[in-house]
């Protein structure tokens, strides 16, 4: 019997009873009845609190639909599956068994008695001491089928009523005393297991991070008193006995020690001294330069050991993405000294890599793309990371007016990513006023170039260039920077026939996306994210370039052209001379749970185009619509402003659908639904307006903004795989910013133009 028709045939078996194999002293466990608090409050710590007590109960029942507790798919493949094939011998029904088959769910299993201590421990861990989790089997019409009722009654919440700190060594209580402002817990805290475990592993980091390498969180306990207050503890961390001596004082890096090796079991046969670093090796000269190292340590020599150093000298020497394993011991030395010695083992210093794809692009092109390339690591010695590859592809139309227009291309790219900030002149202007740069994490420069050939046989030949040089750094744990003194881009056709010329006349998508191109751009980025400990976290990022300044400038000061004349060229071709600025912020608030969340996004730009250009760039213009934007509507689909498509170019309209302004705002409700299923709603506006024809239907004016808007709204769910999120959107459309035909605001005249669905990866913002 062929297997899906055997899978079908074990549905329709075991649709007929899913519980003819279950133990006549048990039951089939099919869901939870809904939670039922007793004596709750709607406070954010008590809804916190029944999260942790629904996840100590939760068990999802046999086909559970998406993993919830309770709800169940009304197809039981797998117990159907398990019935008809589990006590079958032969290898096709082990394999049925193994492949499709679940085994039965039995309240025995479930052990709701376990389960509600487990939750009682819970509530009492969070502070609600005379909590009681009762529970009730429920069995339905099948008597071998049965749903639990769990009650929860949470009862009075005990809270600190004081805090003292009591048996420690005078430096360390000067500590303790100087960070009180950081205190986890304090007079009205809730007496939670958590937040005292939270409170003396924060001291246990505070004394580390001052020297104190050997204290541990066990060398101090709490006592608490519940007799004078009712509700109400006083509370005591006190040191406790026979502490080790070593424990309460304070240690000193001495000298520090690298051994470097290929393998594990190198022998290093030579050495080399800077400063306090000695690194170990095999060779005639050590595989990395000393300063790369030295660069990345915090913990220095005749200072205290901190722990936060150490775990940041780690995290760098790790990030420069030299070495496959780094490991730091330290040995003690004396009375207060340690010696570190840090264990690097280089990763493989080669890696090659062959990628193959077949594109099918939309405009009727199809083909194959040869990607080949190697990796160097460490390439010049510094923990260079060097790539370079060969690539071309081959592409044939299928369809339309231009089927024989075939064509290939290839080329190459090379990039050199640099772990530290190349910039020898601020480098020299810090020095000179005693100034060091300090950064949150490690620094990289990447300098990229590519050439690309076209061949269109019969048709054109076409080069293009580009070229970057970026650098990148973290500020502090929430702020990180990018910029890019210089970005290139040259495309130019050497050549095209006749024939060709006439396609462009009738195929205006090639006209705009072939036409010569040079973009010599200057780029900004600015990210900030708040704190991962913020109840209602906040995202920021802008992003400001400029294009062709200082190549007008020259031309200004040497070639003695007018700052705004225009058809300037550099390279035979104009240079594009423009300003982009481009924000964007989401805002999320926490509704009571992390399963439930309002978010809110903005984002908005805008690119002025002046001197050498009379419009920006079609790549550097600003569009709306599509998964990620106004929802309701696919992208290029809306303006600029009420624009329409007075000009009948039909299915190609969509190449003036873009401008020089832009505004996009978003609200979606986020809930998980049950299991990693997630559902949301949301609401979209936005369009984007020309700058260039400012005067026409295009243009931006204060007084149609409204009118402008194209506004939507629409349902979402949202699988989430932990590492990857599947996400569906429908959005129906509610106001369209062009002329319908229909009058009023919500002026969408068919079904099919007011909706749209999308099918994406990941959260749209």
């Amino acid at each position: 019997m062929p297997p899906i028709m055997a899978l079908l045939l074990a549905v329709l078996i075991g649709g007929c009873s899913t519980t003819k194999n279950i133990p006549d002293d048990d039951q089939l466990y099919v869901g939870l009845r809904p939670l039922n608090y007793l004596d709750a409050d709607d406070s954010n710590y008590t809804i916190a609190t029944q999260e942790e007590v629904e996840a100590a109960l939760a068990t999802a029942p046999n086909d559970a639909f998406f993993g919830s507790s309770y709800f169940r798919s009304p197809l039981h493949i797998g117990l159907g599956v398990w019935n008809a094939f589990s006590k079958k011998t032969s290898g096709f029904a082990k394999w049925m068994t193994r492949t499709f088959g679940s085994e039965p769910v039995l309240m025995s299993n479930v052990n709701p008695a376990l389960r509600s201590s487990v939750a009682k421990t819970v509530l009492r861990n969070r502070g609600y001491m005379h909590s009681q989790v009762d529970y009730r089997i429920d069995t339905l019409s099948n008597p071998k089928k049965a749903k639990i009722a769990y009650s929860i009654r949470m009862d009075s919440l005990l809270r600190i009523d004081s805090m003292s700190y009591v048996g420690f060594p005078a430096p360390m209580k000067q500590l303790i005393d100087s960070t009180a402002s950081e205190a986890i817990i304090g007079r009205g805290s809730p007496f939670s297991a958590s937040l005292l475990d939270s409170e003396r592993a924060r001291l246990t980091t505070l004394f580390r991070n001052n020297g104190y390498f050997f204290y541990n969180s066990g060398y101090a306990s709490y006592l608490a008193d519940t007799f004078d207050v009712k509700n109400r503890a006083q509370l005591r961390l006190q040191m406790v006995k026979d502490v080790p001596e070593e424990a309460v004082r304070p240690w000193y890096i001495r000298r520090t020690r690298m051994n470097l090796k290929r393998s594990f079991r190198e022998a290093l046969t030579d050495s080399t001294v800077r400063r306090s670093l000695s690194i170990f090796y095999s060779g005639k000269r050590s595989p990395i330069r000393p300063r790369v190292v030295l660069r990345n340590m915090s913990l220095m020599p005749r200072q205290p050991y901190s722990y936060a150093k150490h775990v940041e000298s780690l995290a760098r020497i790790n990030s420069t993405g030299v070495f496959s394993s780094v490991d730091f011991q330290f040995t003690p030395v004396g009375n207060d000294s340690l010696d570190l010695t840090i264990d690097c083992t280089f990763d493989k210093p080669y890696d090659f890599y062959l990628e193959t794809t077949f594109k099918n692009r939309t405009i009727g092109r199809y083909g194959p793309e040869l990607r080949i390339g190697f990796t160097k690591l460490n390439a010049f010695r510094g923990g260079e990371k060097l790539d370079v590859n060969l690539h071309g592809n081959y592409e044939w139309q299928a369809r339309g007016q231009s089927s024989n227009m075939n064509s290939w291309q290839y080329g190459a790219d090379i990039s050199i990513e640099f772990p530290r900030i190349i910039a020898p002149f601020v480098d020299r202007w810090l020095a000179r006023h005693n100034r060091r740069r300090q950064f949150f994490t490690t620094p990289t420069t990447m300098v990229k170039a590519s050439m690309d050939i076209i061949h269109r046989p019969g048709y054109y030949r076409m080069h293009v260039a580009q070229g970057e040089w970026t650098y990148k750094w973290q500020s502090s744990a929430n702020k990180r920077h990018e910029f890019s003194p210089l970005t290139l881009k040259y495309q130019r056709m050497n050549n095209s026939t006749h024939e060709f010329d006439s396609i462009l006349i009738e195929n205006p998508y090639l006209m705009v996306t072939m036409s010569d191109v040079l973009i010599p751009k200057m780029r900004y980025t600015y990210v900030y994210q708040s704190p991962s400990t913020r109840l209602n976290p906040l995202r920021w990022e802008i992003t400001v370039q400029e294009a062709g300044n200082l190549t007008a400038l020259f031309d200004l000061v040497v070639q003695k052209n007018k700052w705004k004349q225009t058809g300037k060229t550099l390279f035979k071709n104009e240079y594009s001379q423009f300003v982009k600025v481009e924000t964007d912020l989401t805002k999320t608030w926490q509704l009571g749970t992390s399963d439930r969340k309002l978010v809110g996004h903005i984002n908005a730009g805008v690119v002025y185009a002046y001197g050498n250009s009379v419009v920006a760039p079609f790549s550097e213009s600003f569009y709306v619509g599509g998964a990620n934007s106004v929802r309701a509507f696919t992208a290029r689909s809306i303006g600029p402003g009420g624009y329409t498509d007075a000009y009948g170019l039909g299915k190609y309209n969509y190449l003036l659908r873009n401008g020089e302004l832009k505004f996009v705002g978003n609200l979606e409700y986020r809930q998980r639904l049950f299991g990693n299923l997630h559902g949301a709603i949301f609401l979209d506006a936005g369009n984007v307006w020309s700058i260039s024809n400012a005067n026409s239907e295009m243009g931006f004016r204060m007084n149609k903004v409204l009118k402008n808007l194209a506004t939507g709204t629409g349902l979402g769910l949202r699988y989430d795989m932990e590492f990857l999120v599947i996400r569906v959107d429908w959005g129906f459309a509610l106001h369209a910013p062009y002329d319908t035909g229909k009058s009023g605001y919500f002026n969408l005249r068919r079904f099919k133009d007011m909706h749209s669905l999308h099918l994406a990866v990941g959260y749209p913002f």
